[in-house]
């Protein structure tokens, strides 16, 4: 009995705390403190039924309309970060997680006590990274116990109800966004680099450790795992609205290009280059739009938000890559041994284990991540195009970033559009830019965007060979249409920038030498492609028509007939 009174007074004091915040506004400030103070504790409590009533209760203050912010204050300041990620570490909802993930997801992505939040989910006795990776990670309910759509919501014969998978993809993505938010920091970055990333992948200060010393365990494969379960389509559900309404939302903006038409004019003259910061100042402030700034994780404002669980680790990945062992991270090459057609992997091993250079190939994780800037998804595309922004600040890799990864072209992949090309544009230009006519969809977030903008300004500052390899590219034709349409005022700003580092000409050298060289490069290549298909070509057979070699001048076949098509 006593039980039961202490639950039922718990379910009335979450609608009292609820209202409490209004208490408080009118001057009861003691009763305020009281019921804050007490749902402190029951979160604390170790009972499991009084926890999960304190967890609802905390949900339902920070989701009151009436004065939310009131809430968070209170609970930040009397330490709820740590007791509720404790509950959120339960195994099942009915313990209450769910209403702790989600009141630890409205806490830390608010706007007046996120920071302080956040901080207390890194550090302290928190170990918010390593329950949030536990639950990332942790296993979705077999597929026989998930039933069919056709009893989408009820229990199926032999298997649990579907709505078990559908919690644990709550679950998971209120995790994914959690740790997103906390990696924005700096601590929070390098918890996860520590948690997650082999030993080899992060510096170690013991970098004089002595030869007979014992190395530690190099075998820390999260990271891995994570980045797995992110590439994985089976784990969406795209039977949900919130898969629609993203397919909905890019089918928008292809019904937008296709009522475009394409007419753009391509004229140049059309397009001024060289406007200056003074005529950026004379444009009028209404047209002006705000700062772009990467938003905070909150999946409580979106209830079919959970129909991808993985999104959320895009932004992770972006925001570890800000330091630089994340970036060695993706960047690193993953060596494998590569079957022969006509053999198994014990043939190459032969001769005492030796390969040869053709036996092996290279790839790395973010050549896997590529695919991503195609998704529907919003918050993949961003993470993504943010990862390349941060990858293009290794200086030492800008090679490699776009002649093996070719980073230049999928970024402007997401710059290029449905207008059409004229015959002198399209030459030496990347036929994948434009041979899906006016059905190819420019990105649509403004977003995104401004990172493509960003990261292909990084490669241009790189130095003066990548500017060139671009200018030989033709990147300028892509840039220059995405400028001319775009209506974003700070993403207009980094393409004109990127248009002036592309259209100066180098140091020491001739006016207009920037443009001439590229040209000449492109056309040199057109030429070597040409001599590369004649020399292909097979021999003539012999004419049976052609008179006795031996006849006299101008005889056909004579020897002195002229060989005009330069074919033996």
């Amino acid at each position: 009995m006593a039980s039961v009174a202490a639950t039922a007074s718990m379910s009335t004091n979450t609608t009292a705390t609820a209202a409490a915040n209004d208490d408080y506004t009118n001057g009861t400030m003691g009763e305020a403190d009281t019921l804050y103070q007490e749902l402190a504790t029951f979160l604390s409590s170790p009972r499991s039924d009084l926890r999960k009533a304190a967890a609802e209760a905390a949900l339902a203050a920070l989701s009151s309309a009436t004065d939310n912010d009131e809430a968070a204050r209170r609970l930040a300041a009397l330490d709820a970060i740590p007791r509720l990620c404790r509950i959120a570490s339960a195994a099942s909802s009915e313990e209450g997680s769910n209403d702790a993930l989600a009141s630890l997801s409205i806490l830390c992505s608010h706007e007046s006590v996120g920071d302080q939040c956040v901080l207390d989910f890194v550090e302290g006795g928190s170990r918010g990274v390593g329950r949030m990776l536990e639950i990332a990670l942790s296993s979705p309910p077999p597929p026989s116990s998930a039933p069919s759509q056709a009893v989408r919501g009820g229990d199926a014969e032999g298997g649990a109800p579907q709505s078990d998978l559908e919690d644990w993809r709550k679950r998971v993505n209120y995790a994914c966004a959690l740790l997103a938010n906390a990696t924005r920091t700096e601590k929070g970055a390098v918890e996860f680099i520590g948690l997650s990333f082999p030993e080899e992948a992060v510096p170690s200060s013991s970098a004089t450790m002595k030869e007979d010393e014992e190395k530690p365990d190099t075998v820390k494969p999260t990271a891995t795992l994570l980045l797995s379960r992110f590439l994985n389509p089976s784990f969406v559900d795209m039977t949900s609205a919130g898969y629609e309404s993203s397919v909905d939302a890019w089918n928008a903006a292809r019904k937008l290009a296709d009522a475009a038409g394409g007419d753009l004019s391509t004229n140049v003259d059309e397009y001024d280059s060289d406007m200056d910061d003074e005529a950026l100042e004379k444009e009028d402030p209404a047209s002006q739009s705000e700062a772009l700034e990467p938003p905070k994780a909150e999946p409580v404002t979106n209830e079919h938000e959970h129909y991808d669980p993985y999104q959320y680790v895009a932004a992770v990945i972006m925001n570890v890559t800000q330091l630089e062992t994340g970036r060695n991270f993706l960047m690193k090459l993953i060596h494998s041994l590569r079957a022969k057609r006509n053999g198994t992997l014990d043939d190459i091993r032969k001769d005492g284990g030796e390969t040869k250079k053709n036996d092996t190939t290279s790839t790395s994780h973010l050549q896997s991540l590529l695919p991503q800037l195609a998704s529907y998804n919003l918050h993949r595309r961003r993470g993504m195009a943010g990862t390349l922004k941060n990858c293009c600040f290794s200086k030492d890799s800008i090679w490699w970033l776009m002649n093996v990864v070719h980073m230049d072209k999928a970024l402007l992949t997401l710059l290029a559009g449905p207008e059409e090309l004229t015959i002198d544009e399209k030459v030496g230009l990347d036929p994948d830019y434009w041979l899906s006519g006016s059905q190819k969809v420019r990105e649509p977030d403004a977003l995104v965007r401004l990172y493509v903008a960003e990261a292909l300004l990084l490669l241009m500052a790189s130095g003066r060979r990548a500017r060139e390899t671009l200018r030989e590219r033709r990147t300028y034709v892509i840039i220059k249409l995405a400028d001319m349409v775009e209506e974003n005022e700070e993403v207009s700003e980094r393409l004109l920038e990127c248009v002036q580092y592309l259209r100066r000409d180098e140091e020491g050298t001739d006016e207009g030498s920037s443009d001439r060289r590229a040209y000449e490069s492109y056309a040199r290549g057109m030429l070597d492609m040409d001599d590369k298909k004649n020399n292909s070509l097979k021999a003539l057979p012999p004419s049976t028509t052609a008179e006795d070699p031996a006849a006299g001048t101008g005889a056909v076949g004579g020897d002195d007939a002229e060989d005009y098509d330069n074919i033996d």
